[in-house]
């Protein structure tokens, strides 16, 4: 997914806890995230991709169905999707 808004993506290590905190636009994304890669490229704008959690539950069915934690939902939602029309809030 391709975001054309600009954002504000923060990294910092509470000194009160081990980890790091990432903050996109200023809400805590931490929890639905497994890592994430900076490119900067002089010039050009910096980027970030970000790996979010996501679990895929085998079935018997011709298709597999994806497990979407509430954190990371809400990640992408903030990012602009749109969630299936049954699992819409």
């Amino acid at each position: 997914m391709s975001v054309d808004k600009p954002r504000t993506l923060r990294i910092s290590t509470p000194t009160d806890r081990g980890g790091q905190v990432v903050e996109l636009d200023g809400v805590d994304v931490s929890r639905a995230l497994l890592g994430l890669t900076l490119y900067v490229r002089a010039g050009d704008m910096p980027s970030a991709v970000l790996d979010v959690i996501a679990e895929e539950i085998p079935t018997e069915l011709d298709e597999v169905r994806a497990y979407l934690p509430e954190a990371t939902k809400d990640l992408l939602v903030r990012l602009g999707w749109t969630p299936p029309a049954e699992e819409a809030p």
